[in-house]
């Protein structure tokens, strides 16, 4: 009995399909977590998989995702893989890697992955996945290196299986350049297994359907989503939104400048003015700038809409050659979160007056503080893992931010236990640091403070990666700054970022950054207040005595209260 073509115009049909493509992408998701060996994957969820059409782009992503990770997977898949590897030149069992900075996310540690999706001797999608391995040899990851070199290995774009067979001799490679070869192995099978998960649930999802290809559905999610955002564009009006920020940097602070430049239904962002690149491991490769551009700006115009490739088209930037956000082949990257964590706020800033109600202030999160504990026990094994801790969201226009958010990062935290387990620390201290958050309309949420101890007989090497502790988390619209974050060593103030030694016994201590405000603080009160007014809580000669309260002649309040 042969079988209905779908009607991609039908919305009823168009939505189940492509709830199921997400189901497909979130199975993946279910695989990797579950069977990866460190705790970077396993608890930090610090991976992501996208299901991608013949063409490399973006068709679904799992729901629970690294936003950065969504975008440069595809711009990874069309930009190098498939230029690379061509339909003819693939065969099923293939599967493709590289961890390169350039190509994938901007640092050594981020494993990038493809695996071509055969149906009927044709490839009809690919699977892909990243993840974050817990090591990579070289410096761990830290803001400290000077090129991408010391950084650790770089493995180029080839493929780690062939014809469904591991290529033993890269894998060898591997095991012998890193300090977890256990864990590195084991988290790279996870994601083999994952693609692997995509590419049987896409095959049995194309024969329900009777679907020769997916073109015909992925245009259909392509184009409705375009749609979305353009039309939400088009609200805006046209001009250039300028702002500009200054962060800690290494040994000098960085500036970010930004242009965010409407134009009816597209937009362009241009990060003319930013500072140059740097000798530092916090150098922005053009796909993780991108990726937090394009986040940003979604965050704005169309939050709801599953992320595709049609979200991403009517969104273009550009960044000077040889700044931070656009450095020079071979820049060191390691730890370019702590610049490119920062770019959402910045474009929020510039668009603070264009949607209010959509920017958010400065978050203590943006960047993730990483807390990267490296060495070696009394057997001479290694450990090694990385911890994240999370500043203050930035308030927001209906609420204060939320305490101790991850964002934009969007990872998860290491329960305590499983970090003991990994690394020998006892975390003495988690607590919120109060009145941290920026004041405000809606105040910015709480940082927090961490203290951890060296529980080994030897000295640890700790990998600091940190922010706004120069330079705190700003507010939006008349909300104020965030108290700062701070780094103590046995109790003293010590260079917050880079590689610290912890002698047996001592303790770190981190404190990190309050979110910045939204809105005016005496906004608030006064709607504090008029609120009372109006429930007859209080009267207008007690607010004006106890408040200093005065009600503008012919307001809604005053007509209320008379």
């Amino acid at each position: 009995m042969s079988m209905l073509k779908p009607d991609f115009n039908d919305p009823i049909t168009l939505q189940v399909m492509w709830d199921r493509l997400v189901f497909i992408a979130d199975q993946a998701d279910s695989a990797l977590g579950r069977t990866a060996f460190s705790p970077i994957v396993r608890e930090n969820h610090d991976y992501v998989n996208v299901l991608l059409d013949a063409k490399g782009r973006a068709l679904a992503q799992c729901t629970w995702s690294i936003p950065v990770f969504i975008t440069t997977l595809p711009m990874a898949a069309q930009n190098y893989f498939l230029k690379a590897f061509p339909p003819e030149s693939l065969e099923p069992g293939d599967v493709l890697a590289t961890n390169d900075p350039v190509i994938g996310t901007g640092h050594l540690p981020d494993m990038v992955m493809l695996t071509p999706i055969f149906r009927k001797g044709k490839i009809v999608g690919y699977a892909g996945s990243i993840a974050h391995l817990p090591d990579i040899g070289g410096r761990p990851q830290s803001p400290d290196s000077t090129d991408m070199f010391e950084e650790g290995i770089r493995i180029p774009m080839l493929k780690l299986f062939k014809a469904g067979k591991p290529n033993t001799d890269v894998f060898a490679v591997i095991e012998a350049s890193v300090r977890l070869p256990h864990e590195v192995r084991g988290d790279i099978q996870s994601m083999v297994a994952a693609n692997e998960v995509m590419s049987r649930e896409l095959t049995r999802f194309m024969d329900e359907y009777g679907l020769e290809d997916c073109d015909g559905l992925g245009e259909a999610i392509f184009s409705r989503s375009e749609r979305h955002m353009r039309k939400a564009i088009a609200a805006w009006p046209n001009g250039s939104y300028k702002a500009d920020m200054t962060i800690d940097g290494f040994e000098s602070d960085v500036k970010l400048c930004v242009s965010v430049e409407v134009r009816d239904d597209s937009i362009h962002v241009d990060y003319t003015g930013t500072s140059p690149e740097v000798a530092r491991g916090i150098n922005v490769v053009p796909h993780y700038r991108v990726a937090h551009s394009v986040y940003a700006l979604k965050c704005l115009l169309d939050p709801e809409t599953p992320n595709n490739e049609g979200c991403m088209v009517a969104l273009t930037d550009s960044a000077p050659a040889g700044s931070i956000l656009n450095p020079r082949p071979h820049a060191a990257g390691a730890a370019r979160n702590l610049v490119g964590h920062c770019i959402p706020s910045l474009i929020f800033k510039a668009l603070q007056h264009v949607v209010p109600d959509g920017a958010m202030g400065d978050s203590g999160g943006a960047p993730i503080w990483g807390i990267n504990c490296q060495g070696q026990r009394s057997d001479g094994t290694a450990y090694g893992s990385a911890q994240n801790f999370h500043g203050g969201q930035g308030g927001r226009s209906s609420m204060d931010g939320l305490d101790t958010l991850s964002f934009p990062s969007n990872c998860r935290v290491t329960p305590i236990e499983m970090y003991e387990l990994a690394v020998p620390v006892l975390t003495e201290c988690k607590e919120l640091i109060p009145d941290s958050g920026g004041p405000g309309k809606f105040r910015g949420g709480l940082g927090q403070r961490g203290v951890i101890r060296n529980l080994s007989d030897r000295e640890m090497n700790i990998y600091l990666s940190t922010e706004h502790v120069k330079y705190p988390c700003l507010g939006v619209l008349g909300g104020q700054a965030g108290r700062n974050g701070a780094v103590r060593h046995d109790g003293k103030a010590v260079f917050p970022k880079g590689r610290l030694v912890l002698a047996p016994g001592e303790r770190l201590t981190i404190e990190l950054p309050g979110g910045g405000g939204w809105g005016d603080a005496q906004q608030r009160s006064r709607d504090l207040v008029e609120d009372d007014l109006r429930q007859g809580l209080v009267s207008m000669a007690g607010a004006q005595a106890d408040y200093g309260y005065e009600a503008e002649a012919g307001s809604e309040t005053q007509k209320a209260v008379a």
